[in-house]
Formats: structure tokens, C-alpha cells, sequence
């Protein structure tokens, strides 16, 4: 009998029944009567903290200690994001246009940036941080996240659901993790040298502008490359046997890989070749639903991972989480530098108002914001880095919070918006 109950009580074991019952929760609960008031991604967090609370023997999660922590933190967020840039990049019927993407185009050039520079003057004010901790502070929140944003982002391939909020937030997300990482380089760079300098002058020709371009380069390449292969060389896009699994993965690792060899950024060439490979042969075929559907569900497997060790990093830090300068950072930055960044960024645009301050205010964070942070502290030091961890952590699950029981909602309520405005538009004709 003491076999048993020490067999049962194996944090190993307890941790694969919590993470089976997290993937069954990820698959199933969306799928119920009235699923869209449940707010899963937070739920899991919240009974992964419970469970990490109890006296069970699971191991100690610290990213901000542990440098093996850091580093499996930097891989296992990489992935995810690759994997969720994926499916959003193959997700997107509209055809690149830049007139038609305008909306992504702003919110990168205008909104971003705005964001990054709003979040490192309220880091100086609130926290006193220095200057390289301030920029990676706004590095890392500034981009939103195709992982958690999924009630907002567009349907599957060729089912619709494009309208002006979901397409701008889907580009955002899939585009803005990369041009983020130019900034996280900026920190790292302000760690080695002081003052404005020449170093400067390269990190803008290299990190930003050729690492950029090589990104987008290499993934347009690779996916009109792979795109050219299933439809005009095999027979995968018609044939029962499909091998989808292996090709969306294939694509991913292929123009993250050599993305990288290029000193490319990979984020962005990922993104790229899902687009390419979608956009430049037949579109519309069904097939491109079946990778788009199994990049979903691995990408499901790592965020079922994540939110568990998301709730027991949080039960067990002793990070000073849930101090008033952290509230008043979130908040500020949430509800003031990313809403009135993204409403200034889209001024102008043949969209309604309402749709406009959707964009701006669901900006989700998640799990892109631990990467960057996991991904400069392995590289660079830097002089405050619990507190960069306790902020953005926060905010993190404040995002959730609030963008996760309001996005449904609001997305619910502009579609109703929409369908009166055409059912008007039709009786007047």
C-alpha cells in the first residue's frame, strides 16, 4: 500500500496527469456550450498555480536563477512561436497587396514603436530602470502574440472570418514578433558600449535593416520553393495519404534554420514562408487546411507545457510579482501606450471607429515576451534582471485577464455591428 501511494504521488506522474488534463482541456473545452466565456489559457494557469502550491514534490521553475531554466525557457518559447507563426501565416486568404495590409504595415511601423519607446520611459519612471533595461523591457512587450490570440485572429484557410479587426490582429501577431527582435539587439548592443556611437550606425544597418530583409528573403524563398513542390511536382495536395504533419514541420525548421545561418531573423522568415507557400500556388486549394489544422494542434501541445510551467513558475518565484509598480506599469502600458499607439497608427484607414479601437486594444501578450527576456539574458547581462522578469510576467497575466474575457465579447459585438450595417446597406439598395 505505501508502494502505491508513493508510486501515486511520483511528481513525474502527477506532472503527466496534469499536462494530459491540460492538452484534454486545450481540445475539448473550446468545443462546449458556452466555451466562449471560459477563459482556458487563464484557468490552466490558474490550477497549474494551485497544483505547484501543493506539497507534491514537482520541481522548481526559475528562468530568473537558473541558467539552465533560462535556456530551456529561450528553446521551448522559441518553438512555440515558430509553430503559431506558422499556422497564422497559413491561415490568411487575403492576397498580399500592399494597399490590402496597410493595417499590419501601420501597426508595425508607427504602433511598435511607440509601444517600445512607451514602455521603456514608463520603465525609467516606475522601476528607475536604466536604459538597456528599459529598451528590452519595451522589446518584449511591445509585440503581440499569435499564441493566445486566437479568438481574435482570422478562421482557417478558406473559411472567411477576415474582417478588418482579426486580419490586422493576425498580420500584427505574425509579423511583429520578428521586427521585435531588431530592438531586443538594441539592449543587448546598449549593454556593451555607452553613448551614441558607431556601433549605433551598425546595429541599424545590421540588425535591424540586413537581418530583416534576410528573414523575409529567405522565407518567401523557401515557401514558394515548398509551395511549387506539393502542387506542381507531387502528388500531396490530392492524394488520401497526405504527409502534411511532416511538411508543415519540414517548413518551419527549413526557414527557421537557414533563416538563421543567413543571420536572418527566423520569426519573420517563418511567417514569410507560410505566407508564400499559401499565397503564390493555388490559394484556395483545400489542402492548405490540413497543415494549417496539424500546425494548430502541436502548437496546442507546447501552450497546454507552457501554461503549467507558467503557474508554477508564478507559485514558486519570490520575484516581488504582484508589487504596485508592476499593476501600475501594466496598466498603463495596456490601457495607455499600446491603445493610444495603435488608435494614432491607424488614423485614416477606410475602417469605422469602433474597429479601430478594437485593434488597438486587443493587442495580446504571452509567450513571445519570455523568449525575448529568456533569449538577452543568456546573451547579455543586465543590471535588473528579476525585475524585467517580474514586470513583464505580470503583465503577461494581466493581458490574459483582461484581452481573454473581454475579446470574445467585443469580437461578438462588432460582428453583430457589422451584420446590421450590411443588412442596412442591402434594404437600402
Amino acid at each position: 500500500m505505501g508502494l502505491i501511494l508513493r508510486c501515486a504521488m511520483d511528481p513525474k506522474i502527477v506532472f503527466y496527469i496534469a499536462f494530459g488534463l491540460a492538452l484534454l482541456g486545450l481540445t475539448w473545452l473550446p468545443d462546449l456550450k458556452g466555451s466562449r466565456f471560459i477563459n482556458v489559457p487563464l484557468l490552466y494557469f490558474l490550477l497549474a498555480v494551485v497544483l505547484f502550491s501543493q506539497s507534491l514534490g514537482l520541481p522548481l521553475i526559475d528562468p530568473v536563477g537558473n541558467k539552465v531554466h533560462t535556456v530551456v525557457t529561450e528553446y521551448v518559447t522559441e518553438i512555440i512561436v515558430i509553430i503559431s507563426l506558422a499556422g497564422a501565416g497559413l491561415a490568411i486568404d487575403r492576397k498580399f497587396r500592399f494597399h490590402t495590409w496597410q493595417t499590419a504595415f501601420r501597426l508595425l511601423c508607427v504602433s511598435m514603436p511607440l509601444s517600445i519607446a512607451g514602455a521603456a520611459l514608463l520603465g525609467r519612471m516606475i522601476f528607475g530602470l536604466s536604459w538597456p533595461d528599459a529598451v528590452l523591457l519595451g522589446a518584449c512587450l511591445a509585440p503581440t502574440d499569435p499564441v493566445m490570440a486566437h479568438s481574435v485572429q482570422v478562421g482557417p484557410p478558406n473559411e472567411g472570418g477576415e474582417d478588418p479587426v482579426r486580419f490586422g490582429l493576425t498580420t500584427e501577431a505574425g509579423l511583429n514578433d520578428g521586427l521585435a527582435f531588431p530592438f531586443v539587439y538594441l539592449a543587448i548592443r546598449m549593454t556593451e558600449h555607452e553613448g551614441i556611437g558607431r556601433w549605433l550606425v551598425n546595429w541599424a544597418a545590421y540588425d535591424f535593416t540586413y537581418r530583416v530583409a534576410m528573414g523575409v528573403a529567405v522565407g518567401i524563398g523557401i515557401g514558394w520553393l515548398l509551395g511549387h513542390y506539393v502542387f506542381c511536382v507531387s502528388d500531396e495536395s490530392w492524394s488520401e495519404n497526405t504527409q502534411e504533419g511532416l511538411f508543415v514541420v519540414a517548413a518551419i525548421f527549413l526557414s527557421y534554420g537557414f533563416a538563421e545561418l543567413l543571420h536572418g531573423y527566423g520569426f519573420l522568415a517563418v511567417f514569410a514562408a507560410a505566407v508564400a507557400g499559401r499565397q503564390n500556388v493555388d490559394r484556395e486549394h483545400n489542402y492548405h487546411q490540413k497543415p494549417h489544422q496539424f500546425a494548430t494542434q502541436l502548437e496546442r501541445i507546447f501552450a497546454g507545457l507552457l501554461l503549467l510551467a507558467l503557474g508554477g513558475f508564478v507559485a514558486q518565484s519570490n520575484i516581488n510579482l504582484f508589487s504596485w509598480q508592476n499593476f501600475l506599469f501594466a496598466f498603463l502600458f495596456m490601457l495607455g501606450v499600446r491603445l493610444l499607439s495603435g488608435v494614432l497608427s491607424l488614423r485614416g484607414l477606410r475602417m469605422s471607429r469602433s474597429e479601430q479601437w478594437a485593434i488597438a486594444f486587443l493587442g495580446i501578450r504571452g509567450f513571445g515576451s519570455f523568449y525575448y527576456l529568456a533569449y538577452a539574458q543568456v546573451n547579455a547581462s543586465f543590471d535588473n534582471i528579476g525585475m524585467l522578469w517580474s514586470a513583464t510576467t505580470l503583465t503577461v497575466l494581466l493581458s490574459l485577464l483582461i484581452h481573454g474575457n473581454t475579446a470574445t465579447l467585443a469580437m461578438g459585438w462588432l460582428d453583430g455591428r457589422r451584420h446590421r450595417s450590411k443588412k442596412r446597406r442591402q434594404r437600402s439598395q
